[in-house]
């Protein structure tokens, strides 16, 4: 006697937001692979995200190069740690 399991998935879109679920977001990583879509890091979090979950904002800091000079580095923000950093700011 042998079981057959048969999983429904939505079909993802390259550009999509990232779905919740482990077997979702593995089928919704390898639409967005096969698009040629590229993960950055974000500049509060430093985890890993495909530019539909990186929000307007970014951040800057003073980094040293290799030859000692100042350099200036902007950073996009993901939309969890903007909306994070948001829920800090005290409103006027």
């Amino acid at each position: 006697m042998s079981h057959v399991c048969i999983l429904m998935q939505v079909e993802y879109k390259p550009g999509d937001q990232p779905p919740d679920g482990y077997l979702a977001w593995h089928e919704w990583a390898e639409v967005q692979r096969k698009a040629g879509i590229k993960q950055v890091q974000c500049g509060e979090c430093g985890k890993w995200k495909t530019p539909q979950e990186l929000s307007d904002a970014s951040i800057t800091s003073e980094l040293i190069d290799r030859r000692g000079r100042f350099v200036v580095a902007m950073r996009q923000v993901c939309n969890k740690c903007f909306l994070d950093k948001e829920k800090v700011r005290p409103t006027k």
